[in-house]
């Protein structure tokens, strides 16, 4: 029987050396973040990352543009040399600013319902979009010896649209929160 597959681009790419290193950096920094979280006690900055999750239905702009900016990061450390060094930093800074809010919020009794809807949930959409988006500027390099997104634009734009649809979930659990 012939598996079907809807995003047959990224498919492809998910099984690729790159894709697979930038999970397991994903991983190290989520490991990273957690383990940080929890040791964090009141009057730290973690612990004022989580309350201002609370805040989210008024910077509902602010929550979209930052979780674009993740994505654009990708090209932009294209420009950077060693290029790959760069994408793996900016996803492992991703595994470990959400575990960290996910590890402050379990820590509060309020926060953690509150850290799973907000951060959990649109996670879902917008970690696949950046592991994506790094994968495809990497594998531009390595094929064109230079970093280009010509051939995979549209699959870039798609990373975009999925980053914009996770924080539109986290603004909205967060009104749901307020309610």
């Amino acid at each position: 029987m012939n598996k079907q597959h809807i995003l047959g681009f990224f498919d492809d790419l998910a099984r690729t050396p790159a894709f697979l290193f930038l999970c397991a950096m994903f991983l190290c920094g989520a490991v990273a973040g957690g383990l940080t979280g929890l040791r964090a006690c009141e009057g730290d900055s973690a612990v004022e990352l989580t309350a201002l999750l609370a805040e989210l239905p008024e910077q509902a702009f602010k929550s979209i543009l930052c979780a674009l900016l993740w994505i654009v990061l990708a090209p932009l450390c294209a420009l950077l040399r060693p290029a790959p060094l760069f994408l793996s930093a900016v996803v492992a800074a991703r595994g470990f600013v959400l575990a960290l809010t996910m590890a402050v919020g379990l820590g509060q009794q309020e926060g953690a319902l509150l850290s799973f809807g907000a951060a959990a949930l649109p996670a879902v959409l917008s970690v696949p979009a950046l592991l994506a988006a790094c994968a495809m500027v990497w594998q531009s390099g390595e094929a064109a010896g230079r970093y280009s997104l010509r051939a995979c634009r549209a699959p870039f734009v798609v990373c975009l649209l999925l980053a914009m649809a996770g924080a539109l979930v986290r603004v909205a659990f967060a009104a749901w929160w307020n309610i």
